[in-house]
C-alpha cells in the first residue's frame, strides 16, 4: 500500500520552514502548494510517519508561536522593503491569499494534532453517543441551532474533563 504523504516535497517544507521564498516566485504558486499540503494534512495525517508529523507539529507552532526577543532593526527594514515590493508589483492579493493558505496549513495541522489527544477522541465518542441515545429531543432544530446546540454539547463534554 502506497502511502499518499509521499505526495508532499520535502523541499516544499523546508523552504516554508526556512522562510526562503524569494521575492521573485509567484504567490500564487506558492498558495496553491501550501492548500495542497494542507488537503494532504487533513486527509493523510494519520498515514504520516512519525517524524514527519513531528516535523509539522514544529512548523506550525513555530509558525503561530511570536518571535521571540525584539525585532532588529535589519529585519523590520527588509519586512517593509518588501512589504513595498509586493504593493509596487501589484500582488498585494497574491500575498494575502499565500497567507490565508499558509493559516490553512497551520489549522489543519494542529487540528490533527488536537485529534489525536486522547481526551479529545474520548469527548467525540461521548458526544457522538449522546447524539445517538438521546434521538428524540421533541423539537426540531433549526440550521442556526443546531449549531449552537453542538457547541453546548461539545462544552458541556470538555467541560467534563
Amino acid at each position: 500500500m502506497t502511502s499518499t504523504a509521499v505526495l508532499i516535497d520535502s523541499y516544499e517544507i523546508q523552504q516554508i520552514w526556512q522562510r526562503k521564498v524569494s521575492p521573485s516566485s509567484r504567490f500564487d504558486e506558492i498558495a496553491a502548494r501550501l492548500r495542497r499540503i494542507a488537503k494532504i494534512v487533513k486527509q493523510e495525517w494519520n498515514n504520516f510517519p512519525p517524524e514527519n508529523r513531528e516535523q509539522l507539529k514544529e512548523l506550525a507552532y513555530s509558525l503561530v508561536e511570536p518571535h521571540k526577543g525584539l525585532p532588529n532593526l535589519k529585519r523590520t527594514i527588509w519586512v517593509a522593503a518588501y512589504m513595498l515590493f509586493i504593493k509596487a508589483t501589484n500582488q498585494t492579493a497574491e500575498f494575502h491569499s499565500c497567507i490565508e493558505a499558509l493559516n490553512m496549513l497551520v489549522d489543519n495541522i494542529l487540528d490533527a494534532v488536537e485529534q489525536e489527544d486522547p481526551s479529545y477522541q474520548a469527548v467525540l465518542s461521548d458526544t457522538l453517543e449522546q447524539l445517538y441515545s438521546n434521538k428524540v429531543q421533541g423539537k426540531v432544530l433549526e440550521a442556526e441551532e443546531t449549531g449552537e446546540w453542538l457547541r453546548n454539547l461539545s462544552d458541556s463534554a470538555l467541560g467534563e474533563i
